[in-house]
């Protein structure tokens, strides 16, 4: 109980200093709103938004090891801000998108959808049924930070409009580097020095490297993966594709990948690697906790995964570096895939809603440089959840309570430690992170991968019609390219069935598939 009333005493202490900071955002009451919603007053800017106290039920996707939210502190804090109540209902993440359905498909359904990860398909479909209001003008008159982001970043706006014209949806949004790349590879640069050679810049000098690697000690792994497909979102770029997803656009033109003479030559390389021992026998079998396994007896060469610390001891992750996107005889381009940053579906307001500006402007603060420290993880209330370093604030800490973790504290903090909330995360404020093993990262993809970031394939909506159809094409599809995938390179099959394995996939509808994709594409293009 002390402990508690200490907490609380902080972010009241906390609340008490920003309203001074923000001096600026609340304006005394020269800005109060000039709006009515539904009869309480809206202020216009700064806190509290709401002078008469409302409450607005919001239902979010909560994380087995999160705590009820209304428990976070940062929504503690916010709500004293704001002077808005949310009374959350925070189904598991464990089934959420039938539970969603159902509450969609009857009368049970929120105010407002948090951190709840709608997809396009779904934003469409509730959308045009009324169920999901459309957000523009929300946007337009309520939500200055959130504007001015899509003005700075035209893709957010491309994005997350419908074919109709509308948003249904607001998005959670990161700019940070080491975010938008997934896995990276990472190679022991040490061994690498030992074996008098440099670092790869091209496969067939990769290739002589893992050689290295494997004459060095006959128990050593030279390329480790899980599933595989981790070294082809790493290599295939070498062959002039983007690894990360079947359709590739080439020109304003799809490309469904896998039928490519690129992909063809990067399936013959792997197939090298594993005639010779360098690609783990276990690649297609394993999962990460036993590629992880080999790691922290240091037998990896090379792998994939966010931090090198993750796959092998953390005082031997050092000598790991990122390695840069290769070329190749076929192709001499470096790129190296990346995300667009816009993760749909992050906070919807629905018919039901009687207070859609009050609920628009309390989630618009997420879109700032300040608000979005609320919900990033690490992150939370200053001076309870982190704390500068220095005066200077160029770097902060996490205030980690004596017992636990830092993942303990992120849980207590904000629904960012395992569900996608609606904010900005940006590389300004992580960058700032006291954290050696996360700037070491970061450090390693800003000098190695970011100035060849390519989009595979943008985030376009498709119609329940095209969606239906595409998922039945996709199915046989993408199961069959993953099963030659791996039969051509361990060798179950012949590169000369390829034609083959081509003309299967033309029989399974493989020009269809891409034409759909094409006209979602050429729609999503003009906006």
């Amino acid at each position: 109980m002390e402990e508690k009333k200490i907490k609380k005493f902080s972010i009241l202490l906390f609340l008490l200093a920003i309203l001074v900071i923000l001096g600026g955002c609340t304006e005394s009451n020269d800005k109060k709103a000039s709006s009515e919603d539904n009869g309480v007053s809206i202020n216009e800017t700064g806190f509290p938004i709401v002078d008469e106290k409302i409450t607005i039920s919001m239902l979010g996707k909560k994380t087995p090891s999160q705590p009820e939210w209304k428990d976070m502190s940062s929504f503690i804090a916010y709500e004293e801000m704001t002077n808005i109540h949310i009374d959350w209902t925070t189904p598991p993440s464990n089934g959420f998108g039938e539970k969603f359905n159902l509450l969609l498909a009857g009368d049970g359904y929120p105010e407002a959808f948090f951190a709840a990860d709608i997809s396009q398909s779904d934003q469409i479909k509730y959308g045009s049924e009324g169920i999901l209001i459309p957000l523009e003008d929300l946007i337009e008159n309520y939500a200055p930070n959130f504007k001015k982001l899509m003005d700075e970043h035209p893709e957010i706006r491309q994005s997350i409009t419908a074919p109709d014209g509308h948003i249904y949806a607001l998005p959670h949004y990161r700019d940070v580097p080491r975010d938008l790349t997934g896995y990276k590879m990472w190679i022991n640069k040490k061994w690498i020095e030992e074996a008098g050679l440099d670092m790869p810049k091209t496969v067939d000098e990769l290739y002589t490297v893992l050689k290295a690697f494997k004459e060095r000690n006959s128990d050593i792994i030279p390329m480790g993966s899980a599933g595989f497909n981790d070294i082809k979102r790493a290599l295939l770029g070498a062959f002039g594709y983007l690894g990360d997803n079947h359709l590739n656009i080439v020109d304003d033109e799809v490309v469904f990948v896998p039928a490519t003479d690129g992909y063809k030559e990067f399936l013959q390389f792997m197939n090298t690697l594993y005639k010779e021992g360098l690609l783990d026998e276990e690649a297609f079998l394993q999962d990460r906790e036993q590629l992880k396994a080999k790691g922290q007896n240091m037998r990896l060469g090379m792998f994939t995964d966010n931090g090198a610390f993750l796959i092998v001891p953390e005082e031997e992750s050092w000598d790991y570096v990122v390695l840069p996107p290769l070329t190749s005889s076929v192709n001499n381009q470096q790129m190296w895939p990346a995300i667009t940053g816009v993760v749909h579906g992050a906070f919807a307001i629905t018919d039901k809603n009687k207070h859609p500006e009050a609920s628009m402007r309390y989630v618009d603060y997420f879109y700032s440089d300040e608000g979005g420290t609320f919900l990033s993880n690490p992150g939370g209330v200053e001076g309870v959840d982190w704390e500068w370093t220095d005066e200077t604030k160029s770097k902060f800490k996490e205030i980690v309570a004596e017992g636990k973790t830092n993942s303990e504290m992120n849980n207590e903090r904000t629904p960012a430690s395992g569900s996608r909330p609606p904010y900005y995360r940006s590389k300004e404020w992580v960058h700032k992170e006291d954290s050696p093993l996360n700037n070491h990262i970061d450090n390693e993809v800003m000098e190695k991968l970011s100035e060849h970031f390519k989009i595979s394939f943008p985030d376009i909506y498709f119609t329940s019609d095209q969606n239906t159809e595409l998922n039945a094409l996709k199915t046989d599809i993408e199961s069959y390219v993953e099963q030659m995938q791996a039969n051509f390179v361990v060798g179950k099959a012949s590169f000369d069935e390829w034609s083959d394995y081509i003309d299967t996939l033309n029989k399974m509808g493989l020009d269809r598939l891409v034409k759909i994709n094409q006209e979602a594409y050429d729609i999503w293009n003009e906006n």
